[in-house]
């Protein structure tokens, strides 16, 4: 025997539908996903503009040592074994919204500097004195994309 549902309750179901669906379409839910997305939409092009004006940079420059492209909120944090007394270039660009700052260590070997992020080239010449330290880190709002490159200088 089939049960038959009473016509007021399909009437309720069916008019609380619209409700329902208002509620979850009011863009909370899907906003993060959306953001994600625009955000990694955003990554990817300033990730691309850094690295296409860092490589323009470097073109006529030594021997690649070291390169990368990282977010400017993770920052880069490397350390390189470079020759003592040999000369290096590090060119930095950050392409995105805000600023960074390059410390290098040992002292000796370069020092701070502040990088904007528009897309702008950094270079700073760098003394090897064995293991450097290069830590570039994003300013506190800043959203962007870091491209760095260590070359051995061209004589």
């Amino acid at each position: 025997m089939r049960r038959r549902i009473p016509v007021w309750l399909l009437s309720c179901a069916l008019a609380s539908a619209p409700l329902l669906t208002a509620c979850t379409s009011d863009g909370v839910s899907p906003a993060p996903a959306i953001r994600r997305s625009n955000g990694a939409q955003n990554e990817k092009k300033f990730a691309e503009q850094a690295q296409v004006a860092r490589d323009s940079a470097v073109a006529q420059d030594g021997p690649m040592v070291e390169a990368g492209v990282e977010r400017a909120s993770d920052g880069v944090h490397t350390r390189s074994d470079l020759a003592r007394g040999v000369a290096y270039k590090l060119t930095v660009v950050c392409a995105g919204k805000g600023a960074a700052e390059i410390v290098v260590a040992p002292s000796g070997a370069g020092g701070r500097q502040a990088v904007p992020c528009d897309a702008s080239v950094v270079s700073e010449r760098l003394t090897g004195e064995g293991t450097l330290r290069l830590d570039i880190q994003g300013k506190p709002g800043t959203a962007a994309m870091i491209a760095w490159r260590i070359d051995k200088a061209g004589s």
